[in-house]
Parts: structure tokens; C-alpha cells; sequence
């Protein structure tokens, strides 16, 4: 004689069990959406302070991105890190995103959100590089002779390189057009908030064609608003609707 122990729970035919998930799921990722961009944009505005500060910039040669990272080694590291750490958190929120867009738009927000975060993965390995560089800039100062800047100039280039830096540019530029094209279609939120999102793409492109750093700080927050204004749509549904999305 065996005894068994009978597990199994009464269940209404065709009900399905509540996943205790779901609401810590939809909160965190709607915090975690205008966050992620929020620590992108603190990034942004450093960077253009100091920028504006010592006329330096990291896009103007091997040479000057050695001086920038030797003159301000703290600011680098630590914009390089909150930048990381954006991108870790920007992965859910982006998800997050994409279900409050889904029953509306659902080809063109998964497109944006798919690019997006290949891109800014992609960012997140150029990042990696940036503390490799600022040790190397500080070897510099010490050892001005040491001809660090010459070295890197004939160093052949990565080929590899250029791919995951162009995926950046599509997810970070593209990625962020689409997503805002998909808000501003959507009609679950307000139109509007897809054209502040579409203010950093605008922005920044200002940016490099020398309008200057603080047009993509300015870009910058208004894609945080517009994305905050997704993310309060996420924190309003209700968690039965919000695990019905799939």
C-alpha cells in the first residue's frame, strides 16, 4: 500500500493562474523606462559642461580625447558608468514600452524597441573601452614623451569596430525615431509625448552639425519626458490588462 500526496488545485475550466510577477514587472519596468534615460541624459549634460569648459572634446582625434580623459579622468569614469548602468535598466524599460504600444502599434514598436536595444548592448561594449582610455590618458600626462597618442594613430583599425558602432547610431538615433513615431501613432498615449521623444534624434543631430553639445542635452530631456509620459500609461493600466498583453 502506497500513499500519495495530491497536489493538484481546483481551478475554474479555462482560468489560468495569476502570475505574482506581473505587478512588480509592469512598476518596475515603467520606473525603470524614464530612468534609463534620465542617467543617459545626466551623462549628456556633464559631458557639455565640461565640454564647453575646456573647449575638448573625444571626437576630434586621438591626440584631444587624451587631453580630455587626462583633465577630467573623475567625469569620464563616472558618465561612463551611470551611462552602464542606463543601459542595463533601459533593457526592461524598453520592454515595458513595447507592451503599453502593443495591442496599438505592435510591428512598429517591436522594430524600435528590437533596434533600440541592440544598440545601445553595442553602446554599452564602447563604453567598456572609455576606463582602458583614461588610464592610458593619465600615463600620458605622466609620461608625456611617451608618444601615447602617435601609437594609437598607427594602430590598425578594427574593422569589427565600425559595425557595432554603426549599430549604436541606428539604435540610438533610428531606434528612437521609430519609437517616437510608433507613440505618436499609437492613440493609447498622447500623441505629443512621440514627438518629445523624437526631440533627441532632432537634437543630437543638431548637435553634430555643430550646433553644439547643449542641443542634445536639450533633445535629452525631452525624450525623458516623452518616455515618462509612456511610462505613466504603463503604471495606469491594471495588472489584469497588462499580463492579457502576452
Amino acid at each position: 500500500m502506497s500513499l500519495t500526496l495530491d497536489t493538484t488545485v481546483d481551478r475554474p475550466v479555462g482560468a489560468s493562474p495569476a502570475d505574482p510577477t506581473t505587478r512588480i514587472r509592469r512598476i518596475g519596468g515603467a520606473l525603470a523606462l524614464p530612468l534609463a534615460f534620465a542617467l543617459q541624459l545626466i551623462c549628456n549634460a556633464r559631458y557639455a559642461w565640461v565640454s564647453t569648459e575646456s573647449g575638448l572634446s573625444d571626437t576630434e582625434g586621438n591626440a584631444e580625447t587624451l587631453e580630455f580623459y587626462a583633465r577630467y579622468p573623475g567625469s569620464v569614469v563616472a558618465m561612463s558608468a551611470l551611462a552602464m548602468v542606463g543601459v542595463l535598466i533601459m533593457i526592461p524599460g524598453l520592454l515595458t514600452a513595447l507592451r503599453v504600444l502593443r495591442l496599438a502599434r505592435p510591428r512598429l514598436a517591436l522594430s524600435a524597441v528590437a533596434v533600440m536595444i541592440v544598440g545601445y548592448v553595442c553602446y554599452f561594449g564602447i563604453l567598456i573601452m572609455n576606463f582602458s582610455t583614461v588610464g592610458l590618458a593619465e600615463f600620458s600626462r605622466a609620461q608625456p614623451g611617451a608618444g601615447v597618442a602617435a601609437m594609437l594613430d598607427a594602430a590598425p583599425s578594427a574593422p569589427i569596430m565600425m559595425v557595432f558602432f554603426g549599430l549604436f547610431v541606428l539604435g540610438n538615433l533610428v531606434g528612437t525615431l521609430l519609437l517616437g513615431l510608433a507613440v505618436l501613432t499609437s492613440r493609447v498615449v498622447p500623441w505629443w509625448a512621440g514627438l518629445l521623444i523624437m526631440g533627441w534624434p532632432v537634437g543630437h543631430m543638431i548637435n553634430l552639425l555643430g550646433g553644439g553639445e547643449w542641443f542634445a542635452v536639450a533633445g535629452g530631456l525631452l525624450e525623458v519626458t516623452g518616455l515618462a509620459i509612456v511610462a505613466l500609461a504603463a503604471l495606469r493600466t491594471s495588472d489584469s490588462d497588462w499580463a492579457a498583453r502576452g
